[in-house]
């Protein structure tokens, strides 16, 4: 049993792990929908229009995730960041836009999913560059949440959310995508609580090494003052012989 949950920690607690999932998860959900719409015989503006409206998010994500890869998107990791970001909130305004074309439950929750991921997405990862710090997202009130609580939240939008459309699902084509589509969700979910826990380690670690320091400074002022209390009396106790030799001398 306990090396089951080493295993289950390691896949679920890496965040190497679940860009690779993540990798995986789109390029199937992405090779899957377009073969899908080529077995129903779609013309080809049908499928672009797919390809447009259904995998742009995935195409921006799965580039994303690729150059998380390589030492170019480490070194600009907060720039994707910031790109990321505009993309999640484009997909939400697009998405606001698509409750007033067909108003349902489906919109609805996708709305709802958008608005949270986007929110947690820009609250964790744009906090500490030089626009959160302008913005004062620090200051925002979502410090009073827990991470826990807004992973758990969006898992429960995601389950939601795949239940309203298993019940759409008409096919077994919609049944596959919304699976896909739920898994994409939760690990990227989980990627962001990754790095969130990251950052709060981080900061752990800073408040330890501060109050060590400012543990260290009174132990450094005392020794200082206890080495120059005796230089001060030797000079005093010089000073008093050579009073004593002079008046000798008188």
């Amino acid at each position: 049993m306990k090396e089951v949950r080493r295993e289950e920690k390691e896949w679920y607690d890496n965040p190497n792990m679940i860009t690779t999932l993540l990798i995986a998860v789109i390029l199937l959900s992405i090779l899957l929908s377009q073969s899908f719409a080529i077995r129903n015989h779609l013309d080809t503006a049908t499928i672009l229009r797919s390809i447009l409206n259904h995998n742009s998010l995935y195409l921006f994500v799965l580039v994303y995730f690729c150059f998380l890869k390589t030492k170019i998107g480490k070194r600009y990791f907060h720039i994707l960041n910031v790109f990321v970001s505009i993309f999640f909130c484009l997909t939400t305004i697009a998405s606001v836009f698509t409750i007033f074309q067909s108003f349902g439950l489906t919109s609805l929750v996708d709305l709802a999913l958008n608005i949270v991921l986007t929110i947690y997405f820009i609250y964790v990862f744009i906090r500490d560059t030089v626009i959160g710090t302008e913005l004062k997202i620090t200051e925002a009130p979502m410090d009073e949440v827990n991470n826990n609580q807004y992973f758990y939240v969006i898992c429960g939008i995601i389950a939601v959310s795949l239940v309203v459309s298993l019940i759409g699902a008409s096919t077994f084509d919609g049944i596959v995508l919304a699976l896909l589509d739920s898994i994409y969700y939760v690990l990227f979910a989980r990627y962001i609580f990754l790095y969130k826990e990251f950052q709060e380690s981080k900061k752990k670690i800073k408040n330890v090494v501060e109050k060590k320091k400012e543990e260290v400074k009174p132990e450094k002022i005392e020794n200082e003052s206890v080495k120059k209390k005796p230089v001060q009396k030797e000079k005093t106790s010089l000073k008093g012989e050579k009073e004593t030799k002079e008046g000798d001398t008188v």
